[in-house]
């Protein structure tokens, strides 16, 4: 409940603060970006006006006015050194941010490729290797690369009103570079008594487009700056500069109406008074950007407070009118989860145990009124008792079917036991070899109905009737192992360690080895040999059954080897899609003495499966007795015996004798012990 109510709380507080945030970067950026473009005008300007003039002291040079090298020498100092302060101006400012246009970026790199040549193009001025129009053309390219940046710079402002109020500063700049422009090429007209045709229909296009670009421009400037302008048409050195405008513009260069002095004085004082409207117009949008991003940023953060101050109020009467019910909840949770988890499974641990218990008294039901939430435990209550019915039911399905299968199995048992005597008994008796071939092989399959009787004991939960109360040696107990195998043929056993088998484990052991026999000889090749070594370790004592078949897939032998170290109950093994009855009766009994069994893959590219019988359970060869081997099939029947050195205690096996009895089968010294039919 209380998620429900703070989830639009804290949406609301993490959209406020998200926009906040955003507007206040949004602000700050666009102040940052402002307050650069108006940190760099102040530098721009004195370069805009030294170059301005070198340019026109040099084209009144190349047209033959000598005394401008006298003010060459002046103002080129004047223009390396500005131009050093602009060139760091552009690189600080504007060069290595991320928000520069990408047409700005490229008029600065432009910029910074022109002005290199600078040298080199003083250096042909200086020797006359150059024409007017060269050398106009070389300074206007510097200055036209500022008048795209300006531009480009306007593109990027933030706001419309703002980018609307640099655009309408750029015509100026413009207008003011166009009039030095004309007055360069004018002065050296009046200086060379004349210009080219090419350089006159410059002339006159420089001065009809500032013309033009001011009269555009003077209903868009704001009332502070068209004041000046309108006071600058007003002004004497504008009559004067418009007076030899119209009498250059009739084609006379050669006499001028006004003295060449006054001329040239009211020529620089309407270019400076041009630039300073531009730059009044520029300074008027930078503040007004700037004003405009401080504000953004004082209501963006008065907003994300206002959010924050309500989302925390919002969340403060959440939590209030959530109390108490999510008190009640928290105390139903834990009620329901002490009776999930403690309870209820302690109850099914009763019932599965074959305990008595009562359904009224044996539940922990909960009691939380009549509301919804009383509902709620209602309901959960319900549900534990039909769950512990149904647990109470199962355990008697299951314990009603353990005890038919159990006795099933037993019954199975005792049969072979007493059909393995009438064998035993007619092996004595036969003297015909191929009969007593026939018995042979009828003792060796009864043998292994009684171990399919005994997987179905140990899969029931039981215990096997064959017992043995004295260690056998481990030789032997491999053999027998084998001899109960389909294909026992094809078992190769290598010499084993001579130490022996505590009597407790023997019969599980034979069994476990029997079953690993088994899968090796059924899943290998028909004509493949099964080997069997073994050799002590530090632990005890390691048994490897070794098949050169197909194997087994990564991801099966993981699942195998965890099946092994960790044997689930046999009901889960029961419905898995592909049961391995043999490997789980293997986990069953290893789990049942603390026998380590683990698969992995063989050199031959079969299955190798290792087993490791702790040290506690093994027992020296001494203490062996006589009447206690495990004797193995028959010379004929397993090829490759492995014959026991001399000097122990372990019953050698016998050449094919006329009578013996057939003690192939594990089976131990007395009766087995099986319950009753």
């Amino acid at each position: 409940m209380l998620t429900i109510a703070l989830i639009p709380s804290v949406a609301l507080l993490l959209v406020g603060v998200a926009l906040a945030g955003y507007l206040i970067y949004d602000a700050v950026t666009a102040r940052d970006y402002t307050t650069r473009i108006r940190n760099s005008e102040a530098p721009a300007i004195p370069f805009f006006a030294a170059l301005q003039q070198e340019r026109q002291a040099t084209l009144s040079l190349l047209a033959g006015q000598g005394n401008q090298r006298a003010v060459l020498a002046a103002v080129r100092p004047k223009v390396d050194q500005t131009a050093a302060k602009e060139i760091e101006n552009l690189r600080d400012n504007f060069a290595d941010y991320n928000d520069t246009p990408p047409s700005v970026q490229k008029n600065i790199a432009t910029f910074f490729g022109v002005f290199q040549q600078l040298p080199q193009t003083r250096q042909a001025v200086d020797s006359g290797q150059i024409q007017i129009s060269q050398a106009f053309a070389f300074y206007n390219k510097m200055l036209d690369q500022f008048t795209d940046g300006v531009a480009g710079l306007a593109q990027k402002a933030r706001g419309a009103q703002n980018a609307f109020d640099r655009l309408t500063a750029i015509p100026l700049f413009t207008a003011a570079d166009a009039m030095q422009r004309s007055d360069a090429l004018a002065a050296a007209g009046l200086a060379a008594g004349g210009l080219t045709n090419d350089d006159f229909r410059a002339y006159v296009g420089q001065v009809g487009a500032y013309h033009a670009q001011l009269d555009a421009s003077a209903p868009k400037m704001i009332p502070e700056v068209k004041a000046k302008y309108d006071q600058l048409l007003a002004s004497q050195p504008w009559q004067v500069v418009t007076q030899v405008e119209t009498a250059f513009l009739r084609g006379d260069l050669t006499k001028l109406p006004v003295a060449q002095d006054q001329w040239r004085t009211a020529a620089r004082q309407v270019g400076d008074a041009l630039m300073g409207i531009f730059v009044a117009q520029s300074s008027n949008a930078s503040q007004a950007a700037i004003d405009d991003a401080d504000s953004t940023f004082t209501e963006s953060l008065i907003a994300g407070v206002i959010a924050v101050l309500f989302a925390v109020f919002v969340v403060f009467v959440a939590v209030r009118l959530s109390n108490r019910l999510i008190g009640r909840l928290h105390r139903l949770r834990e009620d329901t989860l002490d009776a999930a988890e403690v309870r209820l499974p302690e109850l099914v641990a009763r019932v599965q145990a074959g305990e008595p218990v009562d359904l009224e008294e044996g539940g922990h039901f909960l009691d939380h009124g009549t509301d919804e939430i009383g509902q709620v435990a209602d309901a959960f209550n319900k549900a534990q008792q039909t769950a512990i019915a149904a647990a109470i039911d199962e355990a008697k399905t299951r314990e009603g079917t353990k005890t038919v299968f159990l006795n099933i199995a037993h019954r199975s048992q005792v049969i072979v036991h007493r059909q393995l005597k009438v064998l035993d008994q007619a092996e004595r008796k036969q003297e015909d070899p191929e009969q007593l071939d026939t018995l042979f092989q009828l003792d060796h399959l009864s043998t292994r109905a009684r171990r399919n009787a005994e997987n179905l004991i140990i899969l029931g939960g039981g215990q096997p009737g064959r017992q043995w109360r004295n260690p056998v040696g481990l030789a032997e107990l491999v053999r027998g192992a084998s001899a109960e195998t389909e294909d026992f043929a094809r078992v190769k056993t290598a010499v084993l360690p001579q130490i022996a088998i505590r009597g407790p484990v023997v019969g599980d052991l034979v069994h476990l080895l029997a079953e690993l026999i088994d899968n090796a000889t059924s899943f290998s090749p028909p004509q493949s040999r099964v080997e069997i070594r073994g050799n002590v370790v530090g632990k005890g004592v390691v048994i490897e059954v070794e098949d050169q078949g197909l194997g087994l897939e990564p991801d099966q032998t993981e699942e195998i080897n965890g099946m092994l170290a960790d044997p689930p109950d046999f009901g889960i093994m029961a419905l898995s899609d592909e049961p391995r009855l043999g490997l789980f009766v293997v986990a069953r009994l290893a789990a049942r003495h603390g026998i380590q069994v683990h698969l992995r893959e063989s050199a031959y590219g079969g299955t190798r499966a290792i087993v490791l019988v702790r040290t506690d359970l093994l027992a020296p060869l001494t203490e062996l007795e006589p009447e206690q081997p495990i004797t193995p099939p028959k010379p004929e029947l397993v090829p490759n015996p492995v014959e026991p050195e001399p000097g122990n205690d372990e019953v050698a096996p016998l050449k094919r004798p006329q009578r013996r009895p057939a003690r192939h089968r594990t089976e131990p010294p007395a009766a087995p012990v099986t319950p009753p039919a």
